[in-house]
């Protein structure tokens, strides 16, 4: 019976195996390293080597053997006795010894043991299935100095490269030119739009004119005497501007409206001349500018009357 598995098993568990009446296995844990003979990198693992002087029986192997054959503790020892015996016949014949997974046993030529430990055997529990990598050798060619490899190219025009590089250019123009057109198109609207703008505003406030006004039945309509030095000195006024509250077709009810806005606080309020449409509008006061009778009409649009609006006579 071949106890070299047994004597395998024992390595990954123990440091130490001892083969009694042959010698001892020690194993020693290793690093990762690089052998450039091999050109390999091997993963950390257990080396072993062998000491020819340890041979008394502690007992680790034998018992082994036991429980796993289910034999008597002697009986063991006789089986490793018996396959020791074999392994010295084999090293005077052949002159060497191979146990599977352990290693290569040989006789030099003072009669001494040299042990090679198996190469493709990792007793490092921790490394397991980890593997040896080979690393080629990378040739790399010589740099050449730039001065040496120095050649004047020969120029050639690659019509395909032309082509595109004009397509280009031209590809660029046209989206500048895009650019440009709808700016000036986006301003030419603009002008427009505004010009519409001021044609449908100048439109709407005659719309305005004609149509904000009171109608009064002329029956009810209240005479009040106005004197005629008044009614030229609010003709006299030369502001151009004037916030509209209200208009009638009797000159005598328009005047009285606006007496009735000047209790109310508005102080430039008057009744304003006939228009071309007919009426006498009232207004809540009259201004140089377009710009300060527009705030005043804001105003008034906040507070009193949204319906106001501005004249210009």
């Amino acid at each position: 019976m071949k106890i070299e598995k047994y004597i395998s098993a024992l390595l990954y568990r123990y440091q130490c195996v001892i083969i009694p009446g042959f010698g001892a296995l020690l194993t020693e844990i290793k690093s990762s390293y690089y052998s450039e003979e091999k050109q390999c990198f091997f993963p950390p693992q257990k080396s072993l080597s062998f000491n020819a002087n340890i041979k008394h029986n502690d007992g680790l192997l034998a018992n082994h053997i036991a429980v796993e054959e289910n034999i008597s503790y002697d009986e063991a020892v006789l089986l490793i006795n018996q396959s020791i015996k074999g392994w010295e016949v084999e090293l005077r014949n052949i002159g060497s010894l191979e146990l599977l997974n352990v290693g290569m046993f040989q006789t030099n030529s003072e009669g001494n043991l040299v042990f090679e430990p198996a190469s493709n055997s990792n007793y490092l529990m921790t490394s397991f299935g980890l593997s040896t990598v080979i690393a080629k050798t990378i040739e790399r060619s010589p740099i050449i100095p730039l001065a040496e490899t120095v050649t004047v190219p020969t120029v050639k025009t690659n019509k395909k490269y032309t082509f595109f590089k004009y397509a280009a250019v031209v590809a660029l123009f046209i989206s500048t030119a895009g650019v440009f057109v709808n700016k000036g198109y986006e301003a030419y609207l603009n002008d427009e739009a505004y010009t519409v703008s001021k044609n449908v505003q100048s439109r709407v406030e005659n719309k305005i004119q004609q149509a904000t006004f009171i109608i009064e039945p002329t029956a009810t309509t209240i005479s009040i005497p106005v004197k005629e030095e008044e009614v030229v000195l609010e003709e006299t006024v030369s502001t151009p501007y004037h916030v509209i509250a209200c208009a009638f077709r009797s000159e005598q009810t328009s005047l009285s409206e606006a007496k009735k806005l000047q209790k109310k606080g508005y102080e430039g309020a008057k009744a304003l001349s006939r228009t071309k449409y007919g009426v006498y509008p009232v207004s809540y006061g009259s201004y140089t500018t377009q710009q300060e009778a527009q705030r005043e009409m804001r105003k008034i649009h906040n507070t009193i009357n949204i319906d106001a609006w501005i004249l210009v006579q």
